[in-house]
């Protein structure tokens, strides 16, 4: 069996002649910076790595009291002395970090910065103190190790500082994000859109949505809704679709024609996007009272129309380019039109709820069975619930936006 480092150094001295020799000789050859006080504190051994560590030699302090002056300008105890003492209360006033010594007889551990009067130098040391009982267990010696650990506490210090520095550049931008979400909260009018009687849900895939749902009730009655999906998703989305929000309202107010509207918004975009940004969308205008529907898809999945059975009567598929990318004015002779009659419903989806999933994407089947399920009910939590099923707690990759336009009977029928 294998003997331990103990027992062979027992062995060991018991075959020297002077045992206490040896044992001086081998820690004076330590390789660990080491040193030893006897019980009234003066110093026994100062062994050759404390001298390289300290630039203080052995024959300036043996059999002295001054293994302070290694260490520190002024008198100071060193952590052998607390031990030596038993003054364990004073260790937390001397030193940056220590371990409380619930079991002082097992050694005491503790760290500090000591600007080193001969290197003129400031170090960190991380120090060891143990005592040393005789069989009586009276206090014999005390023996102290240092280890220089000054490059990997400034490692730290600069980990902690730029955490500091990481944390305050996030707290920044948290909140910087939340006055943005305001911004572009305030800016969507929740009033017009319930007086617009659509509903709808925009979940984002990160903190800001690129997708956009606006609607409004135009002064004639007739009902304005887009979904909107710009490139990418986050802030720099977001803000690529920001600016057709007023222009929207102001077009509705003014009772516009379906295609005109989408044409102030394509110019509007087209002077205000940055190169490969544009806006995917689209619009429905529906009249209760004439029983017609108007619908421009430009870059989006099918605008479906289905009937009070929940049966899809059309689909309107993307024939124009998204917003955003040429001035071309002839972007309004993509409105298509249908009767609207009472049991009509238009389901409006981004792209992000067909894409949903990874090894399956969510596709146009399930958001079928949604709509032929739900006739007169919740589409828009049959649709959010068989998503959730779908991705069964994986994120979503990108924005997915729902817009629902039922048929509203005209208050004079």
């Amino acid at each position: 069996m294998e003997q331990s480092v103990a027992t062979q150094l027992s062995r060991v001295l018991a075959h020297q002649e002077n045992p206490l020799s040896f044992a001086i000789t081998l820690m004076e050859h330590l390789v660990v910076p080491t040193f030893v006080l006897d019980a009234e504190q003066r110093v026994l051994i100062w062994n050759h790595a404390c001298e390289r560590l300290t630039d203080l030699r052995a024959e300036e302090v043996v059999g002295t009291r001054l293994h302070w002056q290694a260490f520190y300008e002024a008198p100071r105890p060193c952590l052998a002395d607390l031990v030596a003492t038993a003054s364990y209360a004073e260790i937390a006033d001397l030193y940056t970090v220590h371990e409380e010594p619930g079991q002082p007889s097992f050694g005491v551990h503790a760290e500090n910065w000591c600007w080193m009067p001969r290197r003129r130098q400031r170090l960190y040391l991380a120090v060891d103190a143990g005592p040393v009982y005789d069989e009586s267990g009276q206090l014999i010696a005390v023996v102290e190790t240092l280890r220089d650990i000054t490059e990997k506490q400034i490692a730290q210090s600069k980990v902690i500082e730029q955490a500091g520095i990481l944390k305050a550049h996030f707290d920044e931008h948290q909140r910087e994000a939340e006055l943005a979400r305001r911004i572009l909260e305030h800016q969507i009018r929740s009033d017009l859109m319930q007086r617009a009687a659509v509903s709808y849900s925009v979940a984002p895939a990160s903190n800001f949505s690129g997708d956009m749902v606006l609607a409004a009730l135009a002064p004639n009655g007739r009902r304005y809704a887009i979904l909107a999906d710009a490139t990418g998703h986050g802030l720099a989305a977001a803000v690529s679709i920001l600016p057709m929000v007023q222009e929207f309202y102001r077009m509705v107010e003014l009772a516009s024609p379906l295609g005109s509207l989408v044409e102030a918004i394509n110019f509007l975009l087209t002077n205000s996007l940055p190169t490969g940004r544009f806006v995917a969308a689209a619009f429905v205008c529906v009249d209760d009272l004439a029983g017609v529907a108007e619908i421009w898809v430009g870059g989006v999945p099918d605008v479906m129309m289905s009937d009070a059975l929940g049966r899809v009567e059309y689909r309107f598929s993307s024939r124009n380019l998204p917003l955003g990318i040429t001035r071309s004015g002839d972007v309004a002779a993509g409105v298509e039109r249908a009767l609207w009659r009472k049991g009509n419903r238009l389901l409006l989806v981004s792209d992000g709820v067909l894409e949903a999933g990874c090894e399956e994407q969510f596709g146009d089947e399930r958001l079928l069975d949604c709509v032929a399920n739900t006739a007169a009910g919740d589409l828009i939590g049959a649709i959010k619930s068989k998503l959730e099923s779908h991705l069964k707690g994986l994120a979503a990759h990108d924005d997915m936006s729902v817009l629902v336009v039922d048929y509203a009977a005209p208050v004079n029928q």
